[in-house]
């Protein structure tokens, strides 16, 4: 019952998701692959701790992010001002089985995992992820970010 909670509320965002790509934004050439690249990106910039880069990667106007279940509605301003602040990187960082599906013209809908390690701890703790990206003139922008820690098996 509580997967499929949560799909149709990930199911409910994508819909909303799709007010917020520009009607003038054109869509990258193949949208999966350009979803693959720019969570390359985003992953090498989470490893890295480059706080600067990481806001960059939402749209402009914000996104909405589900850390353990704690929902937060940020603005582009607010996200950038977190990762220059409060946000501590990790000591390693890596994506898991990431999957990357056009769910619309303007939409990919993005599943996976990632390891985090934070200092001090001894090994990575493991997070299932799903995101919505939407196109925006400059490519793909996260507008909705979910991360669970995995429960240990």
């Amino acid at each position: 019952m509580h997967s499929l909670r949560w799909l149709l509320s990930l199911l409910a965002i994508a819909l909303i998701g799709s007010a917020c790509a520009p009607s003038d934004a054109r869509p990258p050439a193949n949208l999966e692959a350009s979803a693959a690249s720019l969570y390359q990106q985003y992953g090498a910039a989470l490893a890295a701790g480059r706080r600067g880069a990481l806001a960059a990667f939402y749209h402009n106007e914000g996104a909405l992010t589900v850390l353990n279940g704690v929902a937060r509605r940020q603005s582009g301003e607010e996200l950038n001002r977190y990762y220059l602040g409060a946000w501590t990187p990790p000591t390693y960082f890596a994506w898991e089985d990431m999957a990357f599906d056009s769910i619309a013209p303007s939409q990919v809908l993005v599943t996976g995992g990632f390891r985090w390690q934070d200092s001090g701890e001894k090994d990575t703790t493991r997070y299932i992820y799903a995101a919505l990206l939407v196109v925006v003139d400059s490519g793909l922008a996260i507008v909705f970010e979910h991360e669970t820690q995995r429960p240990q098996q």
